[in-house]
Parts: structure tokens; sequence; C-alpha cells
């Protein structure tokens, strides 16, 4: 096997910075040398990785699917590279730079938006780019620091999954509803009511509750379907009927009193799961911002009643 000589990967950072700027000219700028030097220098990096990086066109560069997901190491590389930098000349006094962090639009609305000034007063360095979005997002090709995704696995192959908190849902319909069509007492009455439930295929469902026999299996028809607990929190709220939700969507309205808690006897299962992780790419020098991150994450939660129940 050949072993991999030294490099000093001037031809990484070129790359990143064509990235960033859109431009080969503004990239040469910014870095103090010719264009030509530049689009040589991303030249000779294509060659060495056998891969086409960009897409060029008269109008605009784009990244190709290689170039996306090398895009994103070698802005990892480069902040890696920067922090060692300033440890060694010992002007690493705390965390900075930019957090690109993924959650749920439902998590992230109701909880992690009101979680992050508290971080940021804590760390006036780090600016945060939250990123809203129900799919599987892949962190390499779309540059994100942190995942924040519940679930009650992760599949780990390349990335490593740390628990934040764990994840309680409730049964739970607003006071007007309970008086035109009155209160459940078992499972077994749930049949004879609206149910708001998550998915986009509005077929029947199971909800499964667990109690001291065991698990319940109830299935239940959809009076209104959705993918987002957001959508069937607000229903819920207007009287439309019982939904499963998780407590950091419905636990201040159980407190007030604009929401009940149905069947508190019973521990629903959620239908993304009962664990909230942080996800991030496998790597053996974690940034600090990352880091400082999840430790925050850990601590507010753990203190946040949302995640602690309704009492």
């Amino acid at each position: 096997m050949t072993e991999m000589q030294p490099r000093d990967f001037s031809d990484v950072w070129a790359f990143v910075r064509v990235v960033d700027t859109g431009s080969f000219s503004e990239a040469a700028r910014q870095m103090g040398t010719t264009k030509a030097n530049i689009s040589k220098q991303v030249a000779n990096l294509e060659r060495k990785l056998h891969a086409r990086l960009l897409n060029r066109s008269t109008r605009k560069l784009g990244l190709t699917e290689a170039g996306s997901a090398i895009y994103g190491n070698a802005v990892r590389m480069l902040e890696e590279a920067r922090a060692l930098e300033a440890t060694a000349a010992g002007l690493q006094t705390g965390p900075g730079g930019t957090l690109r962090v993924s959650a749920s639009m439902a998590f992230g609305t109701t909880c992690l938006a009101g979680l992050l000034p508290a971080f940021m007063e804590r760390y006036p360095d780090i600016r945060v780019v939250l990123s809203l979005t129900d799919r599987y997002v892949d962190l390499v090709e779309e540059n994100i620091d942190v995942a924040l995704r519940l679930a009650s696995r992760i599949d780990m192959l390349s990335v490593v999954a740390r628990p934040i908190a764990g994840i309680r849902y409730v049964l739970a319909a607003a006071p007007a509803y309970l008086e035109q069509h009155g209160t459940p007492q078992s499972t077994e009455d749930l049949a004879m009511h609206r149910c708001l439930t998550f998915g986009a295929s509005g077929a029947p469902v199971t909800w499964q509750f667990d109690d001291a026999g065991g698990t319940v299996n109830v299935n239940v028809d959809s009076a209104l379907a959705a993918n987002s607990s957001v959508a069937l929190h607000l229903a819920m709220l207007r009287g439309g009927g019982i939904a499963l939700l998780p407590t950091y969507v419905v636990g201040e309205d159980l407190r007030s009193g604009a929401a009940v808690q149905l069947l508190p006897e019973l521990t629903p299962k959620g239908f993304s799961g009962d664990q909230l992780y942080a996800v991030y790419l496998e790597n053996r020098f974690l940034p600090l911002k990352v880091r400082v991150f999840i430790d925050y994450l850990v601590e507010t939660t753990a203190q946040d009643q949302l995640f602690q129940g309704v009492s």
C-alpha cells in the first residue's frame, strides 16, 4: 500500500473559496492571487480526486454531486485547521464560527427556537443557521453540523448519535370538544371519537399505549390526518378532535387549561420515536462549537418542564 505523502491542501482551500464566493475572480481577489492560479488549483484537485467538482458555465458555477460531498468535508477541514492554529497560538478563547443546525418543523418552531437566544447569549461568537425541514437531511451534502432527530434508534454508519432527552407523548383534546362529545374513559371509547392522526395517507392508524399489563394497540380512524404535529396541535386546540402529541408541543396548553390530557394512566408511544438525538458526522476532532451546543441542549432539556411531563 502506497504511503500518503504530506500536502498543504492549498487546492482544497481554493476550491472552498470559489464555492463560497461563486466566482474564480472573487476567490482570487480574496486570496491575493490570480484567477489563473485559482483555476489551476481547482483543476489539480479534480485531477487528484478523479472527479469533476464544479459545473462551469458563462453565467454561474454549480457543485456536482461529488463536489457537494467534498465541499462539506473541506469546510470542516478548514474550520479544524483554523481552530488548531488558534490553539497553537494561544488565541482560542472560546467557541465561535457558524453552527449549522437541522431540525424538524415542529421541534424547531415549538421548542428549539426558544432555546437558542440563551445559547447565543452564552456564546456570542457562534452564529447559528437553523434549517427546519421534516425530510431526512444528508449532513455532508447539505453541510449540516448537527441534526436533531426524533427516533427510537439511529442507524449509525458514519455518524454519531448522542441522546439529548426523552420525548413524552400525551392524548389531548380541547375542553370545547370534550363538552360536545364527552370524555373517553378507556381506549375502547376512542373508536367513538374524532381522532387527529399523524401521517399523509389518511388510512386508519394504530396508537400504542403502555400500562401495567403491557402494550395496548388501539386502531383509530383518522378524522384528520396531517404529516405535521404543529397542524394537529392547532386543529386540536380549535376543537377538531383528540390528538396524540409530544409534550414539548402541547405541554403549555395542558398547564394553562387550553387542552386536557386524556387517559393519563396510560403512556402513549409516539409516532416519531421516544428519544431526541443530536446527530453529527463521526470526527476525531469534534469542533468546539458543536460540543458546547450539544452540552447546552442536554443541560436545558433536563431542566425544561416540556420534556418532563405535564404535571
